[in-house]
């Protein structure tokens, strides 16, 4: 099937971003790869915003659809208590790692793209991905508020730092190579399971930690 116009504009769109970061990524080169004139783009997308937006959508809709579905089956399977917090943690993780530990093309692809966002800084980026990520982030803190006896500002930073937890997990790099050879396990195993139970079981840990000052006053009593 030869691809339509639009098609062609958001692989050339998305490939470019992921190798040169959003901000990086000129309208004038997407244009070159594409093959299309910046009437299309415009046409198609309503500039580089627009752009940005709908390849978003196209790689993290179904990821963030499927954590919904997750939480809301946890939520149904579960109507007499809220769910537990590592049920919460399997509903927000699992879709991410079971797609970016594959490694297939797609996979990667995805990962270099959430690693793009996750550097990033330009207010037009954060306009045009915000809505995709805000309706999980809402229906996630929500979910942890019922579970954790935490106010909402507490709860969203341990959500970042799950974030940046799952990110050193999906990304790898050297630190995990040093640690595999100091630790004489082959830590690059891409058990997913395995490596999702692991991270659950760290992130519930800080989930459902006192807050610091809580924790300061109880070493000082």
């Amino acid at each position: 099937m030869v691809p339509n116009t639009r098609q062609k504009i958001l692989d050339a769109a998305e490939k470019l971003f992921a190798r040169q970061g959003f901000e990086s990524t000129s309208l004038r080169s997407i244009i070159a790869s594409a093959g299309v004139n910046l009437a299309a783009i415009h046409y198609h997308f309503r500039g580089k915003e627009g752009l940005i937006r709908a390849v978003i959508e196209r790689r993290f809709t179904r990821v963030n659809d499927e954590r919904l579905c997750l939480l809301a089956e946890y939520e149904n399977r579960t109507e007499d208590r809220a769910p537990l917090v590592e049920e919460i943690l399997d509903a927000f993780l699992a879709p991410m790692l079971r797609v970016g530990l594959l490694r297939s093309g797609q996979g990667r692809l995805l990962m270099q793209l959430a690693g793009r966002l996750l550097q990033a800084s330009d207010g037009m980026l954060e306009k045009a991905a915000g809505s995709e990520f805000e309706r999980v982030a809402v229906r996630f803190l929500a979910a942890f508020q019922k579970a954790v006896p935490l106010t909402k500002q507490e709860i969203a930073w341990r959500m970042n730092f799950t974030i940046g937890a799952a990110a050193r997990t999906l990304f790898g790099g050297m630190p995990i190579r040093v640690l595999s050879s100091a630790s004489h396990e082959d830590l690059q195993e891409r058990d997913i399971q395995r490596v999702l139970q692991r991270l659950i079981a760290y992130t519930a840990a800080g989930m459902k930690a006192p807050p610091g000052s809580q924790r300061t006053q109880e070493s000082e009593s």
